[in-house]
C-alpha cells in the first residue's frame, strides 16, 4: 500500500510514525513545504524569550530519524493539486501516486486588512521561520516597545516573551477580554491582573486600524496612537483548505471528515488543524487546532487505514498555558458561549488554596465549573491558579468525556497530602456550589 501525507507538521509526522508501527511494509511518503519534519509551534514564544535557546531545539526528531523508519520525505516541496480520478498528488517536482492520501496541511496565521501590516517589524508567530525573523529583528533593532494584536494564547504568550526581554508591552484585543474563546470575563480578569503586575498593558473592545512607519514606529488604536518598535499580529489562524476545496472535497471552515477522519472521498483523510470535527457539547462541526488533537487524529487515521474500526470522538478542546507562573486550564463550554448557544447552565465557582491553610506555600486557585441544566452534566471548566492546574483540568476533562454529572464531580474521590493538596479539593467544592443551585 502506498500512503501519501501532505504536511510534515505535528499531525502529518505523527501519522507517518503511527502508520509505520502498524504496517512495516507500507510505502509512506510525506510531502512538506518546510525543510524539517515535526516541531512544536507551542514552544515558539519560549524561543523568543530565550527560555529555549535556539529555534532548532523545538524540532522533535531530526530528519534522519524518519529515514531510519523508512519514511520517504519530500521536504521543501509544495503540493499543488490532488487529482482524485488518477489518485496522484501533483507537486512542483512531479506527480506522486497514492492508494490512501492524508491531508495534514495545518493552518495559517490570519492577517487582518490593517494598513501598514506589511511593514518591517510586523510579524506573525506560526513557524520556525517566523521565530528566526523575530529574533534577528530584536537582535538588530533592540526594540523597547511592543504591541501585540490579539489576546488569544499565542498573543499572550508572545506578550510574555517580549516582557521577559524587557520591553514595554501593550496587548490590543477587539473583544471585551483576553482569551475570549476559552475563559469567561471573571476568570480572564484574574489572568489580566497577573500580567499587569508584570508590566503588560491591555486595551479591549478596540482594534488596530493602522501600523505607522516602515520600520514600524507606532500603531493607531481607535483615535489613539501608541508607540511601537515591534508588532506581533496574533489574530488567530485559518485552516488550510484550498487544496482540498480545489479537489472537490467537502469543505466548511475546515475539511469535513467523519468519525474515522475520512473526507467525502473515503480514500482521502484529513487530520490536524485543517480537519473539521464534532463539538462534544453542541454536536456542531468545529475545529480542534491543538497539538494534542493533531496527535489523536493521526493515531485514529493510521489505525483506520490499517483496518481497525478506530473513532475520533467529539472534542472538548482541553487546553492549558502558563503566563508569568500563573497556570490557566480550560475545556468545553464557557458561560458566555452557553448563553449565545441557548444552553441553560448552572455554574459552580470556588476560590481556594492549592494546599491546606495551615501548610506554608499554598497558592491561590480559582475553579469555575459549567453544568448543563437539563441533564446536570459537566460541559466546561476553567481553572486559574499558581500551581497544579494541569492535573485538575485533566481530571475534569476526563470526567466530562465520560458524561459525568454534578454529583459525580462533587463526590469524586481525590488524593490528599498537606504538601500537595487540601483534604477537600477545590474542584469538588466548586461542584458542591453548583449542586446547591440545582436544588434551589
Amino acid at each position: 500500500m502506498r500512503i501519501v501525507v501532505i504536511g510534515s507538521g505535528t499531525a502529518g509526522s505523527n501519522f507517518a510514525l503511527f502508520m509505520r508501527k502498524l504496517d512495516r511494509k507500507a510505502n509512506i511518503v510525506v510531502i512538506g513545504k518546510e525543510p524539517t519534519m515535526q516541531y512544536s509551534p507551542c514552544a515558539l514564544p519560549h524561543v523568543i524569550s530565550g527560555t529555549i535557546e535556539k529555534p532548532e531545539d523545538v524540532v522533535v526528531f531530526p530528519n534522519e530519524f524518519y529515514k531510519k523508519q523508512k519514511i520517504e520525505m519530500m521536504l521543501g516541496i509544495e503540493a499543488k493539486k490532488i487529482d482524485r480520478e488518477r489518485k496522484v498528488v501533483i507537486t512542483e517536482r512531479g506527480e506522486v501516486p497514492y492508494d490512501k492520501l492524508v491531508i495534514a496541511t495545518g493552518s495559517k496565521a490570519f492577517i487582518p486588512p490593517i494598513k501598514g501590516v506589511e511593514s518591517e517589524g510586523v510579524f506573525t508567530l506560526k513557524s520556525l521561520d517566523d521565530v528566526r525573523k523575530i529574533k534577528d529583528y530584536i537582535a538588530k533593532k533592540k526594540p523597547k516597545k511592543a504591541v501585540v494584536i490579539g489576546a488569544g494564547l499565542i498573543g499572550l504568550e508572545g506578550a510574555e516573551a517580549f516582557a521577559k526581554l524587557g520591553m514595554e508591552v501593550l496587548v490590543v484585543e477587539l473583544l471585551e477580554h483576553l482569551l475570549p474563546t476559552m475563559l469567561d470575563r471573571d476568570m480572564a480578569k484574574l489572568v489580566q491582573d497577573e500580567m499587569e503586575k508584570h508590566g503588560v498593558k491591555f486595551k479591549f473592545g478596540v482594534g488596530v486600524s493602522e501600523i505607522i512607519g516602515n520600520p514600524v514606529e507606532a500603531v493607531k488604536i481607535g483615535d489613539e496612537v501608541a508607540e511601537a518598535e515591534i508588532v506581533l499580529v496574533a489574530t488567530g489562524v485559518r485552516a488550510n483548505v484550498d487544496l482540498a476545496k480545489d479537489a472537490g472535497l467537502e469543505v466548511n471552515r475546515g475539511i469535513v471528515v467523519n468519525e474515522h477522519l475520512q473526507t467525502s472521498d473515503p480514500d482521502i483523510y484529513a487530520i490536524g488543524d485543517c480537519a473539521e470535527v464534532i463539538d462534544a457539547v453542541t454536536g456542531k462541526r468545529t475545529l480542534s487546532q491543538l497539538g494534542t488533537s493533531a496527535v489523536r487524529m493521526a493515531k485514529v487515521a493510521a489505525e483506520h487505514i490499517a483496518g481497525k474500526n478506530s473513532v475520533f470522538r467529539p472534542v472538548f478542546n482541553t487546553a492549558i498555558t502558563e503566563l508569568f507562573g500563573l497556570e490557566v486550564g480550560t475545556f468545553g463550554m464557557t458561560e458566555e458561549r452557553a448563553k449565545k448557544e441557548g444552553i441553560n447552565v448552572v455554574v459552580g465557582k470556588f476560590k481556594g488554596s492549592t494546599k491546606p491553610e495551615y501548610y506554608p506555600g499554598g497558592k491561590p486557585i480559582t475553579v469555575k465549573l459549567i453544568f448543563r441544566k437539563e441533564d446536570r452534566k459537566l460541559i466546561g471548566a476553567q481553572i486559574v491558579g499558581g500551581e497544579r492546574v494541569w492535573g485538575r483540568i485533566m481530571t475534569l476533562s476526563a470526567l466530562a468525556q465520560k458524561g459525568a454529572t454534578v454529583e459525580d464531580v462533587a463526590y469524586l474521590e481525590t488524593a490528599y497530602a498537606p504538601p500537595i493538596s487540601p483534604t477537600i479539593d477545590p474542584i469538588t467544592v466548586a461542584a458542591e456550589m453548583a449542586m446547591r443551585k440545582f436544588k434551589l
